[in-house]
């Protein structure tokens, strides 16, 4: 099947390909069993030395753990860059977070204080965490409100309440993720369900034969949800008074890696009224578009042998499944796969932009840089293992799937 797309009308950018990300890939880090092993073996010399001197070991402060593990996850910095930017060592940290994963509780010295029992004991936690669940939004004075009416003879303050919540029940707040209601009704959960029940009878396999395709908004006043401030004052960042536009950037990854990011480039419109020519330009992205990134992409994947016939993951939106797009793929020699609706978990890509645009909001654009560079370089800057997290996350769902958990 021949696919015919107005290349003028429907114009796409490419801003990173797979051929681009090859060659561009940062080296992975040492816990490349292969790399470290080679490092080893070109550094013997200076191990030998290091071995032979009195090892020197830092003691770090219950404080110093918290603010780490503060960065780690609410800010979303990586192990390595939350301990330099505290002056801790890397090892170090590394250690705790595999540690934090294995067993919560290890990382912080449990000593026995003297003095009164405690306010707050497992009843009450119960009760809290049963009052979160179904209440994630609730502020500290409803939180304190719902013990004292399951607990009348209760008397504590709010900041007993407080600390008993983040130390002793393991909660956090950070930003919220909104979703709507629908999303995990019964009736998706059965369609999700029933989804994987039917996939897991085929070769499909998201790690190995699937190159996962969506879209998403960019503009250039992307901030981070939280800004630092002096105590005692609100934290304000200034944007532009003018409202951004948004650009709409498609992608297709895999688990080995990047396969194409695309601009969509606006389709001038010619309206004529009162006797004059306005130009304007289209929003948002139409078939026709969706089908000159995927006839990029699937030229992008003929490049590659080994990726001939692997299934082409999208979800269910209508520029997704038209008609011609399906037919267009096995001509191609490729397999298509639709995922169930409200299901962003199962999309591995999700994933990718979420990370992609947290590198954009991390810096001030310089004079000579636009959103689409600061894309092509975010997109570039991944490593392999990035992107293999990212479909083994959604992997993992099945499991939640078949057992009809909430995603």
């Amino acid at each position: 099947m021949d696919l015919v797309v107005d290349e003028e009308l429907f114009a796409i950018e490419t801003l990173s390909s797979r051929t681009q990300f090859l060659k561009n890939k940062p080296p992975e880090t040492l816990s490349n069993p292969e790399l470290h092993a080679a490092a080893v073996e070109e550094n013997s010399e200076d191990v030998d030395m290091e071995l032979c001197s009195k090892r020197r070991y830092t003691v770090y402060s219950e404080d110093e753990k918290t603010r780490f593990f503060h960065l780690f996850f609410s800010k979303c910095l990586s192990a390595s860059a939350a301990a330099r930017q505290l002056g801790i060592h890397v090892r170090a940290a590394q250690r705790w977070v595999k540690r934090y994963y294995e067993d919560p509780e290890s990382i912080f010295e449990k000593k026995k204080k003297s003095g009164r029992h405690r306010i707050l004991r497992e009843e009450h936690k119960q009760c809290l965490l049963e009052y979160i669940d179904q209440n994630p939004s609730a502020v500290l004075i409803e939180i304190m409100e719902y013990l004292l009416q399951n607990f009348a003879d209760l008397t504590v303050s709010r900041s007993t309440v407080y600390n008993f919540m983040t130390t002793q029940c393991n909660l956090s707040i950070k930003q919220a993720q909104f979703q709507p209601v629908e999303r995990n009704s019964e009736e998706k959960i059965q369609q999700r369900y029933d989804w994987v029940q039917k996939w897991q009878q085929t070769d499909l396999d998201f790690t190995t034969n699937c190159v996962f395709l969506d879209e998403s908004a960019f503009h250039i006043n992307l901030k981070l949800g939280m800004a630092w401030s002096r105590k005692g004052t609100p934290a304000i960042v200034t944007v532009p008074t003018t409202k951004a536009n948004s650009t709409s950037i498609l992608g297709a990854i895999s688990a080995t890696g990047l396969i194409n990011v695309s601009l969509r480039v606006p389709k001038r419109i010619k309206k004529r009224k009162l006797g004059h020519d306005t130009n304007r330009y289209s929003i948002g992205t139409v078939t026709g578009h969706y089908l000159s990134f995927l006839k990029a992409t699937l030229d992008e994947m003929d490049k590659y042998p080994e990726m001939k016939g692997h299934y082409l993951v999208m979800d269910n939106a209508p520029i997704h499944s038209s008609t011609d797009i399906g037919k267009y793929i096995h001509s191609r020699g490729y397999r298509y796969v639709y995922l169930p609706p409200y299901s962003p978990e199962l999309n591995p890509i999700e994933q990718f932009w979420s990370v992609v645009k947290s590198k954009i909001k991390r810096n001030k654009f310089l004079e000579k840089e636009s959103l689409m560079t600061r894309i092509s370089e975010a997109c570039d800057s991944l490593h392999f293992s990035n992107f293999k997290g990212f479909v083994s996350h959604s992997a993992k769902c099945f499991r939640r799937c078949l057992n009809k958990e909430r995603l």
